[in-house]
This record gives C-alpha cells, structure tokens and sequence, in this order.
C-alpha cells in the first residue's frame, strides 16, 4: 500500500490504498437537485467533436441523490461509483483529518453488513489488486468505488446503500480507536517517515492563511485525530452523508431498468440530509515571498515554488494546466531544457497544477544536483517565467500540450472504474458543474488555449514576487537565513438480508493472435475497437540479468538512454516528433526483459510506431546523453537508499539470491558500478541483446491484424536478425535441482542466499516506523505449484483486507497502514515476500506476530474451507479487471512471452486455479510457508529496534549496512 509519491498525492488527496490521481480538482453540488429524471445526453453526441461518445442516463430521487447510468459491455463488469460531497475542507481547527478518518470508519461495516467492508465487497468478485475497491479523500469530496462482475450488481448496490442508511448503527468506540490508530499510522508513514514527506504539511499550512479550509493537511494532526470522540463522528455522519450529498454513477454491462429499479429500491427510503452551503471562493493573497527552510534526512537538497491560483471553475483554469505543462513535461519543455539537459544543476523538474473548489495552487518543484545552489535554480525559473509572460509561448509548444493531454484523457476512457475510469469523469462532471456530460465542455476549454492565453496567466498568477519558497535541505547543508424524480412514499426496506450473488461465469481471456516476421521478430496482436487509440510495445529479453559482472545497472542505463537520440535524430528532436503526435516513449524492465512503446490515438498510429523502431534499431547513445542519464541513475539511487521500503526491498533481493547473482540486485543497480557505466557498455549491451529474434512486437487497441502485420513489416521486416547464445543462466533459491546443473543457456550461476530464519537489521537512526520484509523463495513461471500458491499467497496477506496479516496488523491490532505479501515469478525463480510499515515501539509484536502467521498457514492453522472458498472466489471474480486497459493486457501478454512461454498461459493460469482444490491448496502451503526457509529485513532505528525484539522474546538481529554488508558487533 502506497500513496503516490506526487504532490497531489501528499497533499491534497489520502487513499485508502495506493491510487492514481485524475487530473482535475474537487467540486460542488451547483445547488440543489432539479429535474423530472429525464435522461441527460452528452454534447456532441453524434462524436463530431472527435471525441468518444459516453452516453447516459441521469435522474435524481425524490431524497437528492443523483445517479447516473452508462453501459459498456466490453467485460462483463460492472462499476458503482459514489461521490460524496464533504473532504477536509468541511472540518474545523481543532478537529482536522475528520474527513479522512471518517473514509476509514466507512470501511469497518455497516449493521447488516458486519466487520470489514472488503470482506463482503471481495466475496462479491471485487479485485483490491486491479484498484478494483477504494476509497480516497480530498479537501472537497470523498469518494468510494467498486468493480464486480455484472451479475453482482444487486448485492454490491445492497451492500454500498446499507452503509450509508446503517453505518451509525455499527459504529463503535472500538472501530473508532482501531481506525484512529491505522490513520496516525499512515500519517507516520507518509508525511514523517518518507523523504520529503512533511511537505504535504508545510505547503498548506504556509500558503493558505490560518483558519482557510485548505490550510491543513486532508490527513489532519496527530494532536486532532486523539482528540475526535464518537459524538463528532456521529454528528460529522448526520451533517455530510445523505442522499442530498450524494453523486453515485453506475458504468458498466448492466440492464438500465434493473438498475434503476434497484437504485430506488436500495437508496430510495434513506432519508435526505440537511443543505449544504455554498462554496465560497477563496483564493488567497500573498503579501511578498515566504521562505521556509527544512532540515531533514533527504538524499538531495529539493525545491517548491508555488503560488496561490483561481479554483476550477475560473476561466483560467485551462491556461493555467497548459502553462504547467509546456514549463515541465519532456525534455523539450522549457525548465528541463534549461536545468536537467543544459546546465545540469537539477536531476528533475516539473510542475503541477491543483485546481479546487475554492482555490487552486500551482507548484514548480526541482531536485538539485550535487553543487547547484537554491540561488541559482530559482533565479533561472524566475527568468523563465519573466520571458513567458512577456512574449508568450510558440504554437507549437501549445498545440504539443494539448494533443499530449488527450491522447492520456482518452486513454483513461479504456476503465468503466477506477481512477480517471469512465464513472470517475460523470462523477467529477456532474458534481464540477452539474452535468455528467460537462466534461466534454473542459476538453473543449483546453483545446481553446492559445499562446496568448498562456502568456496572460502567466503574468497574471505565477511571474510574481508574492509566491512561496520551501527549501528541503539534507542534513549536512547549512540553511540560509529566511527574510427529481417523484414516486410515492417508499416502504421500509427490509435490509438484513444480502441479495444472492450472481452465478459464477468463467471468464474467457483476450484473444492474442500470434505470428512471426522471417527475422524471427515475434508479432502478436490484441484487437480492442472500443476507442480510436492503439498501443505498440516492443520487448526484449534481457533485462536486468542480463546486467555484465561489476555492472549491475547497465541494463536500467540503457532503456533510460535508449530514446536521447539516433543516427537521424536528437534526443530533442525524437521527443518533439513524439510530442506532435500526442505521445511519448514509455518504457520499463525487471529481471528479464526490456520494453518501449508508445501509445497514440490512430492516425498517428503508423508514424509513431516508425519512430519506436527508429528508437529501438538504431540508437547513437550520445556520450553527452549517456553521462546525464548516469547523473540522473546516481541521483536516484541516492534517493532510494533514503527511502526505507525501497532500502528494505533491495536488501531482501540481495540476501535472497546472493550479491553475484543476477537477481540480487535492484533494476536500477548499485551506485558505484551505475557510476563507471560507459557509452561503450551501453552499445556492447544493445548489440548483444537487442536482436529481432529475442525480440516481440505486441499491437493492441483498435486494429486488425492486417494492419498490425504491416505495421511491423514496414517498421521492422528488414531488422537484421543475429542469433547468439543466451550468455545468462540462473536458478530459483528455491529449486531442488542439483548444484551445478546446466540448461541449454550455458553455464549456471548458483544463488547463495543468506542463512534462512534470521533477523537482518539496517540501522535508520530516529525512524519513527520501521519497515519489515518477510523473504520466502518463490518459484518461475510455469511452475505446477503456482495455482494453488497463489490462493495461499491471497489467504496470507496477497488478498487485500481479508487477508490473515492485514486482520492481524491493522484491523486487530493498528499496528499498520496496511501489509501485503507479493508472489513474483520470474523466468527461472522467484520470491515470495510480505511487507509492511510498523510504528517502532511495535516492531517486536509485530514481527512475532508475522512469525506466527507463516508457520500458522503452512502447518499452524491450516487453510479452512471458509478461507479457501473466499480465496478463490476473490480471485476468479477479480480476474475480468485485470484486462480493461489496453495497458494491462499488454504487459500481462508481455510477462508470459518474455518467460518463454505461449500466450495461451495466460488461460491456462487462469483454468488451472478454478481447478485447485482444498487438499491441493493445503499440501503447497505446507511445502512452501515455512519459518525455516525464510528470513526477515528490517529498516528501522537500531536502538528501539533491538529493545523491541529482546522485549518479545526475540533474537538480536544480524547488522547489516544499507549495501548488505556485515556490520562488526559494536
């Protein structure tokens, strides 16, 4: 469980688990509800604007609620999305984070529907993995979502509705303590045990006056959360969630007159809530500059600039999102230009706009390299700003923002649900402005920028001495010094009983079409009408195994260069040609393999994939590029070594496999050996490894096959195919093949894990959480006991919020924010891990307790056939969100093809866990969760630490540094 790392994720907007924000800000109800529920229709309906038809259905209740209704049968999946209009906005000084806490009580059961929330939502198919539940909160709304199979529509409206008629009803002093405790958890996590974390408190408070509704955090105090009582609660409940309050959208493949019928059945007899007021704007005025210095354990010295800005309805708003766009995004935009690709004094740069209800913030933040100055970095955005609002931007720089930001607009349309899904954009729209169909009116709005627009915002909001400077500094840095729809009368609703659930449909996987051009270049082609765009991935086997001894890294430095230029083209000049389509390279790699591509609506569909293969054939890597992406690798590394959980995932890889081995080291490499990287090592490495014949296309969106053969004809029939040996050869830690056995993929290198059923302690002096990694071996893809570990791993703490760690660590005990276990298969081995946070005065209980649940799944407390039905119930009903963006099919194709084998695995996997049985599951728990195959990583404050463990009977962990070295016994 994450929160994103941007600055819409630290500030403004806390989820219940790990999300990705959608562009846009928080809105109000325009008033009140009016209307006879005649169906609202989008503008243009007919797509003359060139933009995708979502055609709904919008009536209101006679209590206010307001429901909106589209369909889209691509999956048999079905979507209810509700929007509450309440955030931290509402709370009062004194009673901060109200909002946020009040989002975590809403998950802890209603009267019919007792105990967890996700207990109940996840028997009904929704999958906690694919995003397919949660619930997050803003300064002007909170909101929750689920995605189930369509036949579950019924119980999901039942069980949705019953929290909001009977959540009182089951609110406890107990449920309050728990949930305040997992909060304050979460806020140590994020806000003051995370790099940089504490500018999610210092923006707000300083740039906001005291007593403004967003000059606090959304996750509030610790001195506040202590301080709310069961009355507040309940008094914040009766005040905010009603049917007036309510915007509930329900997208997917559902019959509209069964839904309506059961949205009045369920919602109908709650009764209304009181008006809320309306949202004054309050855009504040700064008087000069404040300068705020912060001394913390950072990496890198970090800079924020940022201004107060007009709310989302302002005319400006528009301007405003392209004005942070052309600054900040690709190397063209103007800041990287200047200070990541010119003078080098900044590892990165961007901007980001934050419009809400009453006012909006725009925020410039910069990393600076080793030796640049504050001075300087300020002094060139300063002077940047000044030219931008004296002559404006170009044309062009303007027309590449806005085809950029459409083609991701339109792509995250591919999701009825989730963040930026479908039924997220009705609910913004409809609460923004009233009009599920608005949204169409802000495309427009953004596609009417002009330069001159740019240019006024810019001298109007941003080239201005009243701003706000916060100066993260590391440790060792001196600081300077700062200057309606109308029905009879509703029956009572009888709602002890939940609907039955639907039947169970097995679910039938994309079909891959699979062929191969005559240079061996595999081609496979996933056709998805649904939307004029189209994804082309190139993979590459290879990845980070392919890494040369003493060079852990090289394979991380070449997919980051492998774009900054060509035979025919410069870096500046691939990302312009990029820009104007509307796209740009993406990228990534693990273990195994490598891929780029590129995502674009159609008609750029063929230039574009011309240049990924321009990209992937021919790439010059400048030696000048080459030493700026190495900078840019340290730089990371640096800031990954400063982050606990990164900290304790590379060194479970390293203690797991050994340091020589392939896989015992992160993607991204070890500091010292990224820093002796050549240009030489990159194009020795591409030579080798980037081949046709180890190489696979992967086409999906809308195309047909046809087109996608010629598509790779055209772009890579003429590749030139050179056949070499595999020169890697690995083994699973894991295995029981004999030491020293070979493959047909040469000589083996031989994991040397470190001893099993230890402790392994990395000294984070004053960590006020400390992170625990629980290492079991996993085993490759395509292993036969891989279907039912699967199940276990969901049981173990893989499932979401039934699992056995996390109704252990956080909803019994409120140890954690949350605590997952991961089974990652990889092409000859794997591991099998938990992970989570603790507050530091709990890490021996919680260890103990994590010791417990491992030897209780494997011997202790076998697998119950309650367990086991939940667990595969969960995961076959879950599956179908797995496949709804162009994206996620793509990488899933990926994974199997880059592991060797067929994509027919893909169903094969999913047939295979149908068929495991309870006998089958409890046999591989037995083999594969034991205590004495495993070992634990802890990064934490040694002291307390080692207290904690002595305290509950533990053993003195082994000392370990941040590299994975032996620490001498001091």
């Amino acid at each position: 469980m994450t929160i994103p790392g941007s600055l819409r994720g630290l500030l403004l907007i806390v989820t219940l688990m790990s999300a990705t924000i959608v562009r846009g800000a928080e809105p109000s109800f325009p008033g009140s509800p009016t209307g006879s529920g005649t169906a609202v229709t989008p503008g243009a309906p007919d797509g003359s604007d060139g933009l995708p038809r979502i055609p709904f259905e919008k009536f209101v209740l006679p209590n206010g609620a307001q429901v909106i209704l589209h369909v889209d049968r691509k999956l048999p999946l079905v979507h209810v999305n509700q929007w509450f209009h309440v955030g931290s906005a509402d709370e009062r000084p004194g009673r901060t984070g109200f909002a946020h806490l009040f989002e975590h009580l809403m998950f802890q059961g209603s009267q019919n529907a007792s105990g967890e929330y996700f207990t109940w939502v996840e028997r009904a198919g929704a999958n906690l993995r694919e995003g397919g539940v949660n619930g997050t909160t803003s300064p002007d709304r909170t909101n929750y979502f689920a995605t189930v199979p369509s036949g579950n529509l019924e119980y999901l409206l039942w069980l949705e509705s019953d929290r909001l008629a009977t959540l009182l009803d089951a609110l406890t002093q107990e449920n309050l303590d728990n949930q305040r405790a997992v909060v304050r958890n979460e806020r140590r996590q994020w806000l003051e045990n995370t790099p940089y974390g504490r500018i999610g408190e210092l923006l707000p408070r300083h740039l906001f006056p005291e007593g403004h509704p967003y000059s606090w955090p959304v996750i509030g105090s610790h001195h506040d959360l202590e301080a709310a009582t069961l009355e507040d609660v309940r008094e914040f409940f009766r005040t905010h969630y009603s049917p007036s309050n309510l915007s509930l959208a329900i997208v997917g493949d559902f019959d509209p007159a069964t839904a309506r019928a059961l949205v009045r059945k369920y919602y109908g007899p709650i009764p209304a809530g009181p008006a809320r007021a309306k949202v004054k704007r309050l855009v504040p005025e700064l008087r000069g500059e404040t300068v705020v210095e912060a001394i913390d354990r950072v990496p890198q010295a970090r800079l924020y600039l940022a201004w107060p800005v007009p709310p989302l309805t302002d005319p400006d708003e528009a301007p405003l999102e392209v004005t942070a766009r052309l600054l900040t995004d690709g190397l063209q935009a103007r800041l990287p230009r200047l200070l990541v690709f010119g003078r080098g004094q900044c590892s990165a740069i961007w901007a980001a706009l934050q419009s809400g209800e009453m006012a909006g913030m725009f925020v410039i933040t910069a990393i600076l390299r080793p030796g640049a100055t504050f001075e300087e970095v300020e002094g060139t955005i300063g002077q940047e700003l000044a030219r931008l609002a004296a002559a404006g931007p170009t044309g062009r720089e303007v027309a590449r923002v806005q085809v950029t930001w459409e083609t991701a607009f339109i792509s995250g349309l591919e999701r009825i649900g989730g963040f930026g899904g479908k039924a997220d954009l009705l609910n913004q729209s409809n609460v923004f402005w009233g009009d599920p169909g608005a949204w169409r009116d802000e495309v427009r709005r953004l596609r009417a920028v002009t330069p001159a627009d740019v240019q006024r915002v810019t001298a109007r909001w941003l080239d201005r001495p009243d701003r706000l400077r916060i100066r993260f500094r590391p440790l060792d840095l001196p600081a300077a010094d700062p200057d309606s729809e109308t029905t009879a009368a509703l029956p009572p609703l009888d709602r002890a009983n939940p609907p039955a659930l639907g039947g169970d449909l097995p679910f039938t996987l994309p079909t891959v079409t699979t062929a191969t051009l005559s240079n061996g270049l595999t081609v496979q082609v996933l056709p998805r009408p649904e939307l004029p765009r189209a994804t082309v991935t190139l993979v590459v086997k290879g990845g980070s195994s392919a890494d040369p001894p003493g060079q852990a890294g090289a394979a991380s430095l070449l997919l980051a260069a492998i774009g900054r230029g060509t035979a025919s083209r410069s870096a500046l000049e691939i990302e312009e040609d990029l820009r104007d389509l509307g796209t740009g390279l993406g990228g990534g790699g693990d273990t195994d393999s490598w891929s780029i591509g590129v995502g674009v609506l159609k008609p750029g569909l063929a230039s574009a994939t011309r240049l990924l293969a321009e990209v992937a054939r021919w790439p010059a890597f400048p030696t000048e590029e080459v030493a700026k992406e190495r900078g840019k690798a340290l730089d990371g590394l640096a800031q990954a070594a400063n982050d606990p959980t990164s900290l304790a995932l590379r060194l479970a890889a390293r203690l797991l496999w050994g340091p020589s081995h392939p896989y015992g080291h992160a993607f991204a490499g070890v500091a010292s050996e990224v820093a002796a990287l050549t240009r030489d090592d990159l194009v020795r490495m591409h030579e080798t490894w980037w081949t046709p014949d180890r190489a696979a296309l992967i086409v999906a969106g809308d195309i047909t096959t046809d087109e996608a053969m010629g598509l790779a004809s055209d772009a890579f029939g003429d590749w030139a195919r050179v056949t070499a040996a595999d020169p890697r050869a690995v083994t699973d830690p894991g295995a029981t093949t004999e030491p020293g056995a070979a493959d047909d993929r040469g000589a083996v290198t031989e994991p040397n894990p470190a001893p099993f059923g230890h402790l392994y302690l990395c000294d984070r002096p004053g960590a006020v959480q400390t992170v625990i990694a629980q290492v079991l071996p996993g085993a490759p893809r395509g292993d036969p006991d891989l279907p039912a570990w699967r199940l276990a791993d969901t049981v173990w703490g893989g499932g979401g919020f039934g699992t056995r760690l996390m109704l252990n660590l956080r909803e019994e005990k409120g140890y954690t924010y949350g605590v997952r276990s991961y089974l990652t298969p990889a092409r000859l081995g794997g591991s099998w891990m938990a992970v989570t946070s603790v507050q530091a005065d709990k890490t021996g209980e919680s260890v103990r307790e994590m010791l417990r649940e491992l030897d209780d799944l494997g011997k202790g407390r076998p697998i119950g056939e309650a367990e086991f039905a939940a667990a595969r119930t969960r995961w076959d009903r879950g599956m179908a969100q797995g496949y709804e963006s162009l994206g996620a099919v793509t990488a899933k194709v990926a994974a199997v093809w880059a592991a060797g084998l067929p994509p027919t695995t893909l169903q094969e996997e999913y047939d295979q866990g149908r068929a495991v049985t309870l006998d089958r599951l409890r046999e591989v728990a037995a083999v594969r969760a034991r205590g004495d195959r495993a070992f634990l990583v802890l990064v934490g404050d040694r002291a307390t630490v080692t207290r904690e463990l002595g305290e509950s009977g533990l053993p003195t962990p082994v000392q370990i540094s941040p590299e994975g070295f032996l620490v001498p016994h001091r």
